[in-house]
């Protein structure tokens, strides 16, 4: 079962958008594997119950005509019984912010920042079982991370077609994880480290 109450309004000649939503889910029943002897994993409808809820508040605003920004923050709780496997799991707290300049030169910039919090997965109870034969047990629990990413972009030609449709060609230069913060997203993930790259794009 879900529910969910959001408000959405514009400000400033549409200049600002404010927008708020609230959310309650209720899970219960839920299939799932799990080891029903040492050697012998099944699944099963589990017992059991998770109630999530919690809400996420943002701000988008055209500041000038070349400048845009926005932020946002969400909040989720998790209350359950449920065991094993389904368990839900899910940062607590997640925010981000971002800024985005484009100029009449062709000359273009954003930058965004994102901040993720602790939380705690679920993993399979069968890497325990093999860990005496070398199998790594993944650690459930992943800490909190920040994540910068940077982009700039050079739009070096652009011209309108006869049919109407713009033409145009762009070189940018983007850079994630501009921090190196290395992180997991999921016990059972890859880490991820900064990364960048480089592209010409052409539109006909």
């Amino acid at each position: 079962m879900s529910y969910e109450l959001g408000y959405q309004g514009w400000y400033w000649k549409h200049r600002v958008r404010a927008r708020a939503d609230l959310f309650f889910n209720h899970l219960s029943n839920l299939v799932g594997n799990g080891n029903s002897s040492a050697t012998t994993a099944s699944f099963f409808s589990h017992s059991g119950q998770a109630d999530i809820y919690g809400g996420e508040a943002g701000l988008e605003i055209l500041a000038t005509k070349w400048l845009s920004g926005f932020g946002n923050m969400a909040y989720e709780e998790i209350g359950q019984s449920f065991s094993g496997t389904v368990q839900r799991g899910a940062p607590r707290f997640k925010w981000n912010a971002g800024l985005r300049g484009e100029w009449e030169s062709g000359l273009s910039a954003e930058v965004l920042y994102q901040y993720v919090g602790a939380a705690t997965y679920p993993v399979a109870a069968t890497y325990s079982t093999l860990a005496p034969f070398g199998v790594t047990v993944p650690d459930s629990r992943l800490g909190s991370y920040n994540l910068l990413n940077l982009r700039g972009a050079y739009k070096f030609w652009h011209e309108t077609a006869a049919a109407g449709h713009k033409r145009e060609a762009e070189f940018a230069i983007s850079v994630f994880n501009a921090l190196n913060d290395k992180h997991k997203e999921h016990p059972l993930g890859d880490e991820i480290g900064s990364r960048v790259m480089g592209w010409v794009t052409l539109k006909f």
